[in-house]
């Protein structure tokens, strides 16, 4: 591929990632959750990753002599260190951590004890679900289990089983 080509849209490829990157990031941070902000933050890395190596490039010339200063080397491994870090570290409470992981819990804990942690008795629990039109059939002792046998996700059916 010719030189100029790479040179004329490694810029607006990395710039145009970058912001995509940015934005999308700093939103999934703050739990901002509007459309398909996860899924546009996932493949525009790739956008991000194509732009960068279009500028390496394009630029390699200025870019080689960066490893001749040793403040590049530096940072360069200091992220690494957080990509390694990032890698092995496991969050806090195990995979998952927080939220998802009290969820999984509750979703997989036995009908009975989902009871109590409602204040409802087992009977309540089992006629609530099942107003709701789910067949609750004996094998299906787990509110994961019901949202499987009746094809529905299973936070429909932690919703219904925690309403009042």
């Amino acid at each position: 591929m010719d030189l100029a080509i790479i040179r004329r849209w490694a810029t607006p490829v990395t710039i145009g990632g970058f912001i995509l990157m940015a934005v999308t990031g700093i939103m999934m941070f703050f739990h901002i959750d509007i459309g398909i902000t996860k899924v546009v933050h996932e493949w525009a890395s790739w956008i991000m990753v194509t732009g960068v190596i279009m500028h390496l490039i394009g630029n390699w010339k200025l870019f080689s002599r960066y490893f001749s200063q040793k403040s590049a080397w530096a940072v360069i491994g200091a992220f690494v260190v957080v990509l390694v870090a990032a890698m092995l570290i496991t969050p806090a409470g195990g995979e998952g951590g927080g939220p998802k992981q009290v969820i999984g819990t509750v979703l997989n804990a036995p009908l009975d004890k989902v009871a109590g942690l409602t204040g409802k008795s087992l009977e309540d629990l089992q006629a609530q679900l099942s107003a709701k039109g789910w067949k609750l059939d004996p094998t299906a002792t787990t509110l994961d289990a019901i949202a499987k046998a009746n094809q529905t996700s299973p936070m429909a059916v932690l919703n219904t089983a925690l309403a009042k």
